[in-house]
Formats: structure tokens, C-alpha cells, sequence
């Protein structure tokens, strides 16, 4: 049910026979590799999808093991059917992420299939070429960390790390990764449950539309590449990634380090904790992880607009660091008016609205709020240690598997009721905030 796999209405036999019916449909597609790819197409995909599988959660028991292992080949085999079945989305650096789990619950590979399925009809457009799906949460991302605690976004500001691309793998994978796997299974039910249903109206569709006639394996082979390559050359970056005030992209910002995997093989990526003091590296860690970097490195612009108010940033209106010490006393009510500018920002434009929940985070609005609570337990040390954008990709790559879920989820789940209660929505397709949050987002 939580990835919308069974039509409403069905008993507990219908729901049984369903799904058997839907592996024997699975079986079937899989067996038509041949004839939906030609050798090189398959071969290519293959390579990818394999390359991406022997890194993959290969320290959790149930990936461990040679590289041929029987769940390591349902893993691959589920990918590459879904690639060849969904010629538009193909396979992309990321997708493993979000299968692995569901292989690793279901322990079958025909129905975490299925359920893959039904999760991708909803993630499929974080993996555009175009990257606009990703480029608004990125923006909504923006807005709530500046309404929410104003002077933290404006030392990231201050030290070019204000388009927080840092967090591009958070918001790709719904920051599936970035903690330890049980831990994530915890978080993922947990973020599938805020989302209203959305049911399919007779069945959870197994294939997609195919590739337009004019478009060929040059078409596959450029989507397999996304997202950890450049949009393609001649790509319009400025019209697809920006959204400044003068309806253009701002200054590209300095040099960064371009791949967040980078850092995990280096020394100092690996030695250094949440707070600042070294730690154990991981001895069982087997795999270097795939790379996830945004499809361009320019700065997302966000419009300015009338002030209003501004969030709680903790549960007891105090932000904490890593070590769990609390921060500086919020300035924010819950539902409150507009809280005051920092000290050298009087004057300075408020950050736009936020959209009612069918809009924010294209209709996942909590991962935006989790985003947000991983962010704000760092607060503190990483404002006593300056950090600049490199430094911040570094600290939080050596965190990946390490985050506390605990708190992330108690301060989550308290910033996200405050949205809630406090109903101060701006529609951006101009719908009634109210009507709208009825309903559920359309992917």
C-alpha cells in the first residue's frame, strides 16, 4: 500500500492472486530482453546497472558475499528489466539506492520488481536529463531553510554554499543513504507514510512508454549517463536551472568540488566524525559508492517575495550540534509573525512562501523537512568551524551511513507539523491552498 502497488478494493485473496499474476508478468518481461534491446544496447546497460549493483549495500548481510550472489543477480536483473521496459527512464546512478531495500524486504525478486514499480512512478522524474524536477526541489529546499532559520542560510550565503548542491544526493534518494541500511528502512516507511495514496486505478503499470520514433540508441546511451554527467553541450543550464529575479541564472559561484563521491576515498573524508573529532573507518565497507552529483553546478535563483512567518528550527525552538548541545534560541513562533532579520540583514527581502503540500517537494513536502533536520543538526559545528561548500560536501560525504535517525526524524517531525498548523501557503499554479492539500500530487 505504500507504494500504491494495489488497486483499492481488493479482499486478501484478490490481493494474493494479483500479485502472482503481476510476478508471472514480470517473468515475462524478463525473459524479452532480446527482443526489447539489441546486443550492444543490452551489453551497455548491463555494464551500468552491474558497475553500479557490486557497490550497492554490499556491507548489509544481505548483499554480502561474492559477486555472484543470487541477490546481487535479482538486484541486477531488476534494474536492467525495468531499463529496457521504461526506454525513457532507463537506468541512471541512483536507481540501485532505491531498490535495494525493497529486494532486500520482499526477499522476491518479482514482487520488490513490482513495488519498484510502483516507487519509480513517483521518483522517475528526479532522473530527467533536464533536471527541472530536481532544480524545484532544490528551490523549495532553499526557501524553507530561509524562512526557517534565516541566519544560518545567510552563512552558507556568506561562504557560497547557499545553492546547497551538497545536498543533491539527500533529495535524490530521499536520503536513503544516508543512513545505516536498517536505520534507512525506518526512515523510508516512515517518509512513504506521510504521502497521501495514490492507488493505481486498475493495476501497477510494469512497462513505459516507449522511445519516440526519431529517438535511438544515442538517446538510451545519453540517459544512462544522468545524472553524474553535464547536461548535454548547447544545453540551455540558465533556462532549466535557474530562476533569478531578472529571469536568468546568477554568476556561476567559485570552483567546487565537482563529485561528492570523491571525497569518500580520501583520508580525511573518512577520519573525521559529525563533530569534528576522528573516528573508526568503516573496516566492513566494501563498495565505492556510485557518484551522485547534480546535472550542472549552477546556482539555483529563488524569487523574492512578501515576508511571512517563519518556522520553528527545533522541537524546543533551539537548534542543536552534533554533539547534541543546543544552539542559539530560535527567533521564530510557530505560526507566528515574521521573524527579525539578523543583525546585518535588516531591511534585506524575506524569503518567498512556501507552496501547500501537493506543490512542496513536488509533493513529497517531508523529505524537504528531513533535508532540513540533518541540516540543522549541524548547525553549530559547522558555523564554529566555517565551513565553505567543499567543506560541507566533505563533512557530510564522511557522514553517509552515520546520521543520527532519532533525531533527525523527532526534529523532521516537528518542523513539519508547524508547516502543517500553520497553513501560510503560496500555490504556485494558483490553486486554493486549501482545496489543493486534499488532494494528492500528480508525479
Amino acid at each position: 500500500y505504500l507504494l500504491n502497488v494495489y488497486p483499492d478494493g481488493l479482499t486478501g485473496q484478490e490481493r494474493m492472486d494479483y500479485i502472482k499474476r503481476k510476478t508471472r508478468e514480470y517473468e515475462r518481461l524478463k525473459g524479452e530482453w532480446a527482443e526489447r534491446a539489441s546486443p550492444d544496447d543490452l551489453e551497455f546497460v548491463g555494464g551500468m546497472v552491474l558497475k553500479d549493483v557490486l557497490r550497492t549495500d554490499r556491507t548489509h548481510p544481505y548483499y554480502a558475499g561474492s559477486e555472484d550472489s543470487p541477490h546481487l543477480m535479482a538486484l541486477h536483473d531488476l534494474l536492467i528489466t525495468y531499463a529496457l521496459t521504461h526506454p525513457r527512464v532507463s537506468y541512471c546512478q541512483g536507481m540501485s539506492d532505491i531498490a535495494s531495500p525493497i529486494l532486500a524486504v520482499m526477499d522476491h525478486e518479482g514482487q520488490a520488481y513490482i513495488c519498484f514499480c510502483g516507487i519509480m512512478k513517483r521518483l522517475a522524474t528526479n532522473f530527467q536529463m533536464d533536471g527541472e524536477v530536481m532544480a524545484v526541489k532544490f528551490r523549495h529546499l532553499k526557501v524553507l531553510l530561509q524562512r526557517t532559520d534565516p541566519e544560518f542560510y545567510a552563512y552558507l550565503l556568506a561562504h557560497g554554499a547557499d545553492d546547497l548542491f551538497f545536498c543533491y544526493r539527500w533529495l535524490l534518494l530521499e536520503l536513503k543513504r544516508e543512513f545505516a541500511f536498517e536505520d534507512a528502512l525506518r526512515l523510508l516507511e516512515v517518509a512513504w507514510s506521510s504521502l497521501p495514496p495514490d492507488p493505481p486505478e486498475t493495476e501497477v503499470e510494469l512497462t513505459g512508454p516507449p522511445l519516440p520514433p526519431t529517438e535511438g540508441r544515442a538517446s538510451r546511451h545519453r540517459l544512462m549517463v544522468r545524472p553524474a554527467r553535464e547536461l548535454a553541450a548547447g544545453e540551455d543550464v540558465a533556462s532549466r536551472w535557474g530562476d533569478g529575479e531578472e529571469g536568468g541564472c546568477p554568476p556561476r559561484l567559485p570552483a567546487k568540488q565537482s563529485s561528492f563521491g570523491d571525497f569518500q576515498s580520501s583520508p580525511e573524508a573518512r577520519g573525521v566524525g559529525g563533530d569534528g573529532e576522528e573516528e573508526e573507518e568503516d573496516r566492513g565497507r566494501e563498495e565505492e559508492e556510485p557518484l551522485l552529483q547534480p546535472p550542472c553546478l549552477q546556482s539555483l535563483g529563488v524569487k523574492k517575495s512578501a515576508s511571512a512567518p517563519v518556522l520553528n528550527p527545533s522541537v524546543d525552538g533551539r537548534c542543536s550540534s552534533p554533539d547534541g548541545e543546543p544552539g542559539p534560541t530560535s527567533t521564530a513562533a510557530v505560526g507566528g509573525g515574521p521573524a527579525a532579520a539578523p543583525p546585518d540583514k535588516q531591511g534585506a527581502p524575506a524569503p518567498s512562501p512556501l507552496p501547500p503540500p501537493q506543490e512542496f517537494g513536488r509533493g513529497n513536502p517531508f523529505v524537504l523537512f528531513l533535508c532540513l533536520a540533518v541540516l540543522l543538526e549541524h548547525r553549530e559545528h559547522i558555523v564554529r568551524s566555517q565551513m565553505d561548500y567543499n567543506e560541507l560536501a566533505m563533512h557530510f560525504d564522511r557522514l553517509v551511513r552515520r546520521q543520527n535517525l532519532n533525531r533527525v526524524l523527532h526534529r523532521a517531525k516537528a518542523l513539519f507539523a508547524d508547516y502543517l498548523q500553520s497553513e501560510v501557503w503560496d500555490s504556485e499554479d494558483g490553486d486554493e491552498a486549501a482545496a489543493g492539500a486534499e488532494s494528492p500530487a500528480s508525479s
